[in-house]
């Protein structure tokens, strides 16, 4: 007698339903945004954090530049105008001009008027290890419409003294007791520099003072 045996296999299976995946998805997708996210304002930091070093880095460039100098100077002569033109100025802003070296002259309230295009400050350099000649003056000025910060040595023509990249919103000279010692005066000449700047690049537009 022959029997047929019919043997019943069972197999498993094992997988992801579809809202097991859809939750999957959703939460790589809020990790992946948080990852992103993070990523994009350490890039954010690091641009601003490099601008900002920049800016300083010019700022304290042309800050040490001018004090190097006008620390070893004497007949300091401050001046604030609206332009070049007049003799009373002694034209330290005008290339070319001969700058008088013994004049001197006191900015004890900075740039007095926000319309003055210019303020600077000329002083006789002290030796000769620069110009290599005495009684030469040298200038340092501001110009607000350029936004530029100037070296001028007398009878030359400025030069910029800060990058191409750098604005300087704002930069006012103040000296006080500039007035020579045969002439009364007993008190050491005192000359302060303030500088305020930011990067033409950086679209927040932060300023940086000094």
């Amino acid at each position: 007698m022959a029997y047929n045996t019919t043997m019943n296999r069972s197999s498993s299976q094992s997988g992801f339903t579809l809202i097991e995946m859809i939750v999957s998805l959703a939460l790589f997708s809020v990790v992946v945004t948080i990852a992103v996210g993070a990523l994009l304002v350490l890039i954010a930091s690091n641009q601003r954090f490099q601008n900002e070093q920049t800016v300083m880095t010019n700022l304290s460039f042309a800050l040490d530049s001018m004090t190097r100098e006008i620390r070893t100077g004497t007949n300091y002569y401050c001046v604030s105008r609206t332009n070049t033109a007049g003799p009373t100025d002694r034209r330290i802003f005008q290339d070319g001009a001969i700058l008088d070296s013994g004049v001197t002259g006191n900015c004890a309230t900075g740039r007095t008027a926000d319309t003055h295009r210019y303020q600077g400050i000329a002083f006789v350099e002290g030796g000769q290890s620069v110009t290599g000649s005495a009684n030469t003056k040298i200038a340092y000025f501001y110009d607000a419409n350029e936004q530029r910060l100037f070296r001028r040595v007398s009878g030359q023509a400025a030069q910029s003294i800060v990058s191409s990249g750098i604005v300087i919103t704002d930069a006012e000279f103040y000296v006080t007791s500039s007035e020579l010692l045969d002439s009364g005066n007993t008190r050491q000449p005192m000359v302060t520099i303030y500088l305020e700047a930011k990067d033409s690049n950086d679209p927040t537009e932060k300023t940086y003072q000094i």
